[in-house]
């Protein structure tokens, strides 16, 4: 009998809703009016939109209503040496703006107010080259609970290796989880990438505590379910691949769907699942963190992996 201990991040009651945590109207860069992009979201089966406009809160009671959300939300630069050059944060269902330097600083603001923290695009060469965030920053600050892996706008394929090495630095004490984003501004980053969300209502509440929580996967593609039951992680999915990834980045276990399941040893540290879907995208779950009889192994990825350790 697995007498390991696996922590399931999707053990909560509730449902799947699509939601998207980055976008763009024209009240900052975007190309549509909140009130068009909300038409957009809803006539695409999301049930969750948070805007993101740059240094602005985006106000958006009058589009609610019991089966669709809009939520306020920003997204900051950390000026670096100076604003607006810098990595960029979300602020998730934050009120307000803050008036505060530094990123642990606006973290603590935002976290205080009731939000929620996402790192945005980790690996992005942009604001002449200052946007990235090094991955001993992000596994050194507190109180985020979220990292884009997958961001239409910047392009790098490398983020979901940052993310999974500040899991590994981090530990399971301060997990982070990974979501998929449009950062929509122009019509060819639209569905592009999202998060399922698991809530019990349509609310702000319901909402922001999956995120906190963890109760939620990217995914660029494919649909999934993921569990553990009877000493199993477990998949359901319409993706062709299905890969058990341990924290250290070996593969454990592969195979095809429509269903998966890797019985942990103990030695993994973390588990996360990687979802190839038949055109191409890809779902990502959140780590499976595992404990037990065995010792837990040091973490910190080979060299040879192409771990990002900025």
């Amino acid at each position: 009998m697995n007498m390991l201990r696996i922590t399931d991040p999707y053990a909560v009651p509730g449902r799947y809703r699509k939601a998207q945590l980055h976008c763009h109207t024209t009240n900052s860069d975007g190309t549509y009016s909140p009130r068009q992009l909300v038409e957009r979201y809803r006539t695409a089966g999301y049930t969750f939109v948070v805007f993101t406009d740059h240094g602005r809160v985006t106000a958006c009671d009058d589009l609610n209503d019991g089966a669709f959300l809009a939520l306020p939300g920003v997204e900051t630069a950390i000026g670096r040496p100076f604003g607006p050059l810098g990595p960029h944060l979300g602020r998730l269902g934050a009120p307000g703006p803050v008036h505060v330097r530094g990123a642990q600083a606006c973290i603590d603001a935002t976290v205080a107010a009731g939000g929620v923290v996402s790192l945005h695009h980790p690996g992005w060469t942009g604001n002449l080259w200052t946007g990235g965030w090094p991955v001993a920053e992000m596994a050194r600050l507190r109180g985020y609970h979220l990292i884009e892996v997958s961001n239409h706008h910047s392009h790098s394929p490398a983020d979901v290796k940052r993310w999974a090495e500040v899991l590994a630095r981090r530990g399971a004490q301060a997990p982070v989880g990974a979501v998929a984003v449009d950062d929509l501004h122009r019509d060819r980053d639209f569905d592009t990438g999202w998060v399922m969300v698991k809530t019990e209502a349509v609310t702000a509440e319901e909402f922001l505590r999956a995120l906190r929580g963890l109760a939620v996967y990217a995914s660029t593609g494919p649909s999934a379910e993921f569990g553990v039951r009877d000493g199993a992680i477990r998949c359901a999915t319409d993706a062709v691949r299905v890969r058990f990834i341990d924290g250290r980045g070996a593969i454990r276990h592969e195979n095809g769907g429509p269903e998966a399941a890797y019985e942990p040893r103990g030695d993994e540290g973390f588990v996360r699942v990687e979802c190839a879907g038949r055109a191409g995208g890809t779902a990502w779950s959140q780590a499976f963190w595992v404990s037990g009889p065995a010792d837990p192994p040091s973490l910190r990825p080979p060299e040879d992996q192409g771990i990002i350790s900025t």
